[in-house]
């Protein structure tokens, strides 16, 4: 197979993935996205999705204040041992990968402390291995970004945006509102909708958290809600900023 072919084989995998989480989040597949299946084991381009997406497969979990589905938790696990996460890493995959091990480890439901599993030893030896190296993504606070660095970089690492989950990014994201509003308006005159969506989501985040971003969050959404969603995992990330939204106005998550 062409390297094309499977660039394009992981892309529609991700997809897939994306739609079925947006699916779970909408209340309109159950249960949870069926990443894995008792009959047979996920192939190698679905655990790659699953690796991709990390953190966004918690979304319906923690929007609901549900436990993950023992498959699913499963399928994680399988797909940290197989694509683990190496030290050459960018900066934003070893954040989402230090992540999703984070919200594995304590079973996405709230707890803040590790959670013991049914498939103990697989499971804690993938997410220690996820830790050990994943553990050097700490990076200092750059105060000489401009608000466009910074928007890209907020950008790659939007699956971090959830609620229930904290660290330095999310923080960041709270006290760099105006540089994430300015990079979200440049996006939408660029009909750049997939980076929009991604700033709007953390945006969100930003503003269920108490900050007072410059632009107009509901409205940004609504636009590219009716424009600039062609695909799932862009509708995935407007959903996940509504329900962000939605829980700071005291509304249903």
């Amino acid at each position: 197979m062409s390297n094309a072919a499977l660039g394009a084989g992981y892309a529609e995998a991700v997809e897939q993935l994306a739609g079925r989480i947006l699916g779970a989040l909408r209340g309109t597949r159950v249960p949870l996205p069926a990443v894995s299946h008792a009959d047979r084991r996920a192939d190698a381009t679905a655990l790659a999705a699953v690796r991709v997406l990390g953190p966004d497969l918690f979304a319906p979990a923690l929007f609901c204040r549900q436990p993950l589905p023992q498959p699913d938790r499963e399928t994680l696990g399988s797909a940290l041992r197989v694509f683990p996460p190496r030290p050459g890493d960018s900066t934003e995959a070893r954040w989402r990968d230090r992540t999703t091990a984070a919200l594995l480890a304590r079973g996405a439901a709230g707890a803040r402390a590790a959670v013991p599993y049914a498939e103990e030893d697989s499971e804690r030896a993938a997410i220690a291995e996820v830790v050990e190296i994943a553990g050097f993504a700490e990076d200092a606070e750059d105060t000489e970004l401009t608000w466009q660095e910074r928007s890209q970089r907020m950008a790659r690492l939007a699956p971090l945006a959830l609620p229930e989950v904290d660290g330095p990014y999310q923080q960041r994201a709270c006290l760099h509102v105006r540089a994430l509003s300015q990079g979200a308006v440049r996006s939408l005159m660029r009909r750049d909708h997939p980076t929009a969506a991604r700033l709007v989501r953390w945006l969100a985040l930003a503003q269920s958290r108490g900050a007072s971003p410059a632009l107009d969050v509901p409205t940004a959404l609504e636009h590219l809600r009716l424009w600039g969603a062609p695909n799932a995992r862009t509708a995935l990330d407007l959903a996940i900023a509504g329900r962000l939204l939605a829980a700071a106005e005291g509304g249903p998550r």
